[in-house]
C-alpha cells in the first residue's frame, strides 16, 4: 500500500500550485490526499479533514502563501492551521514551504486586517520550528517538495528531532571583529572558489539507530545544492566509504527528481569521499565525515527534557 500524503494550503488562490504538487507526489509513487477530495474548496469539512491526518496521512505537506484561510464557525483557528496543529500532534514528518514575500501576487489574494496578523503569527510559528522552504512559481515549489519526500522516504526518519539548547559561541553580526579588506578579500573569494568548483554541491548525511545486528546506525549521505534542487546537469556520482566496504566504488544516478544519495550501515564513524561527474565532463570532488554527533544531540535532548 502506497504512503499517503495530506497537502494543507488555502486553495482558491493556490490551485495550480496544488496540481503541480499533485502531479509530482503521484510520479514519487505515493497517494495525494487534499480539499480537492471534499469539493475543492477553501471551506472544506473540519472533522473529516483532522480525521484524516490524524487516522490515515504518513507525510504532511504545509503550502501557505498570503492568504490566512477560511475559519469555521466556532473556531478561532483557520482551517489551514488547524491542519497543521492536528499534523503536529499526530507526529506524522511535516514538510513546509512558505511563498517568499518577494514574489508578485495578485492583491485579491492577499489578506489584510486581522487575517494578515493571523498568519504572519502562524508563519512566524512555523519558521521558529522548522526549516521552512521559500518558493515562487509551481515548478520549483514542486521540485522541493519531491526532493524532500524522496530523502525522507529513504531515511524514514518517522518523527522529528527535539530542539535543544546547547552553548555555542553566538557570531550575531553585531559582535563580529570586522577584518581587513585582504583578510575579507582572501576569505570572500577562497568561499566563492569552493561554491564555484563544486558547482554549489556538497554532501549531507543523517542517521538513524540500526537495525541490523553488529551495527549502531543506519547512515544516509546524498547531494544537497546550494538554494536549488535541480540535478539535470549531473550525470552520475560515485561514493567510496573505505575498507569496510571492501574499498568498493558505488555509483548513483538520479532515480528521484533531486535526489542522488545511498544508505549503508556502520559501527563507527567514518570519511566519505564522493566525486560527481556532470555531463559537460566537469567534475567535483566532495568529502563528509559520518559522524554520530546529531544522536548524541537528541541524547541530549532527551536528558533535558527528564531534568
Amino acid at each position: 500500500m502506497s504512503k499517503k500524503v495530506f497537502i494543507s494550503s488555502t486553495f482558491n488562490d493556490l490551485q495550480d500550485y496544488r496540481l503541480s504538487v499533485q502531479s509530482g507526489i503521484r510520479q514519487l509513487g505515493l497517494e495525494d490526499i487534499s480539499m480537492e477530495n471534499f469539493g475543492a474548496r477553501d471551506e472544506r469539512p473540519r472533522e473529516e479533514c483532522l480525521r484524516i491526518i490524524k487516522k490515515e496521512s504518513d507525510y504532511f505537506v504545509g503550502i501557505y502563501a498570503h492568504r490566512y484561510g477560511f475559519i469555521p464557525e466556532g473556531d478561532k483557528l483557520s482551517i489551514t492551521q488547524l491542519e497543521y496543529t492536528a499534523a503536529v500532534e499526530t507526529g506524522i514528518p511535516k514538510l513546509i514551504y512558505v511563498m517568499d514575500d518577494e514574489f508578485p501576487v495578485p492583491p485579491k489574494y492577499v489578506d489584510d486586517g486581522e487575517a494578515k496578523n493571523m498568519l504572519e503569527s502562524f508563519k512566524k510559528s512555523l519558521f521558529s520550528k522548522h526549516i521552512c522552504k521559500k518558493f515562487t512559481n509551481k515548478d520549483n515549489l514542486t521540485a522541493s517538495v519531491v526532493a524532500d519526500l524522496g530523502r525522507t522516504l529513504s531515511i524514514d526518519k518517522g518523527s522529528n528531532p527535539v530542539d535543544i539548547d546547547i552553548p555555542v559561541t553566538d557570531i550575531l553580526f553585531e559582535s563580529a571583529v570586522s577584518p581587513s579588506e585582504i583578510q575579507r578579500e582572501y576569505w570572500t573569494d577562497a568561499r566563492e572558489s569552493i561554491y564555484s568548483n563544486n558547482r554549489d554541491l556538497f554532501l549531507a548525511h543523517v542517521i538513524r539507530p540500526s537495525k541490523k545486528k553488529g551495527q549502531v546506525y543506519d547512515v544516509f549521505i546524498y547531494l544537497i545544492r546550494h538554494n536549488s534542487d535541480d540535478f539535470s546537469d549531473i550525470d552520475y556520482a560515485e561514493f567510496f566509504l573505505g575498507p569496510y566496504w571492501g574499498n568498493q566504488i558505488f555509483t548513483v544516478k538520479e532515480e528521484t527528481k533531486g535526489f542522488i544519495g545511498i544508505s549503508t550501515a556502520a559501527y563507527g564513524t567514518f570519511l566519505c569521499f564522493c566525486k560527481v561527474f556532470f555531463k559537460d565532463g566537469h567534475t567535483a570532488e566532495l568529502q563528509r565525515y559520518i559522524d554520530f554527533e546529531s544522536e548524541r544531540m537528541n541524547q541530549l535532548s532527551a536528558q533535558q527534557l527528564h531534568l
